[in-house]
């Protein structure tokens, strides 16, 4: 006899997610939730989220078994924000751009085994967060060239030719030979540099492959790790990339990694973008507090943490 009262859960759609087709997700999820005995409700967002956090609060309130992020990057921090001070779990169902943090956790990106594995039991990893005034951050922020690149490119062209669309931007960018002066506080430690970007990173990969900014990068250490790439010319663009692709990121004589582990200042005197988990999120000066093992992921039992 079905259930008159399942156990329900929550997901809350991006539609404007990378690889996201509403039409296909909400009917692969009922169903994963159907055979697990689950209840599933669905809320789709429309791009100016103001009451998402409420909506969010409130659902708590109804005792919602997990609350699933089904988009990328920015709409796992989105719903994150929401549930930071709860303790109820979130769920990601990976169909944004990168879909940094899912790859990081080995949460599988393929929609079928995604939407079985959120109707299951699983275990859960509990992973540092990046908090800038109101808004946390769960992947990465960054300043200078990668995060113009990520401003000219459209959400229409994410959405089509994914990490593709990048592309497209990245070449004026990489041969404007353009750096900036950047001051930052890193745990009360003052440094200037110079660099042509600043990527302040919780999650190592860079979303192409097995890259990754740096080594040892992981989201649950109780660190953040700030890599200042002061690469300037194509060439010495390409050779970071040689060295990237070799593993070799600390040999590359004009990078620098430093780790924090309360609080991260960074400021600059030029109008730069902000990117924050795939999104433009502000310009010029960001404060970042950081808050080891705040948020609690859903992941797969087989579930094996990068050591790379």
């Amino acid at each position: 006899m079905e259930n008159p009262n399942p156990v329900r859960i929550l997901v809350v759609l991006n539609p404007a997610g990378g690889s996201c087709d509403a039409a296909a997700v909400r009917p692969k999820l009922e169903q994963a939730c159907a055979e697990a005995g689950l209840g599933c409700d669905l809320y789709q967002t429309s791009g100016e989220e103001g009451d998402l956090p409420a909506i969010v609060r409130q659902a708590q309130k109804r005792n919602y078994k997990t609350i699933v992020a089904a988009g990328g990057d920015g709409t796992a921090s989105m719903v994150a924000n929401a549930l930071l001070e709860s303790g109820t779990p979130l769920a990601i169902l990976p169909v944004g751009t990168a879909n940094l943090l899912a790859r990081e956790l080995n949460i599988p990106l393929d929609l079928d085994t995604g939407c079985r594995l959120i109707a299951k039991e699983e275990r859960t990893r509990r992973i540092d967060v990046m908090r800038a005034g109101t808004t946390i951050f769960l992947s990465h922020i960054s300043l200078g060239v990668y995060s113009l690149i990520a401003e000219k490119t459209s959400a229409t062209a994410k959405r089509y030719f994914r990490q593709l669309a990048y592309l497209w931007n990245m070449l004026p960018e990489l041969i404007g030979k353009r750096t900036w002066r950047f001051d930052l506080d890193i745990d009360g430690q003052r440094h200037r540099v110079r660099a042509s970007f600043i990527m302040v990173a919780n999650v190592g990969g860079i979303g192409a492959a097995t890259l990754r900014w740096g080594p040892g990068i992981r989201p649950d250490d109780g660190e953040i790790n700030v890599c200042i790439v002061r690469a300037h010319t194509l060439k010495e663009y390409l050779l970071f990339a040689w060295y990237v692709l070799r593993r070799r990121h600390k040999d590359f004589s004009m990078s620098t990694y430093l780790r924090a582990r309360r609080h991260i200042r960074i400021r600059t005197n030029k109008q730069l973008p902000i990117r924050g988990d795939g999104e433009v999120v502000g310009h010029s000066e960001i404060d970042i507090e950081i808050l080891p093992q705040a948020l609690a992921i859903r992941v797969p039992d087989e579930e094996v943490e990068s050591r790379v």
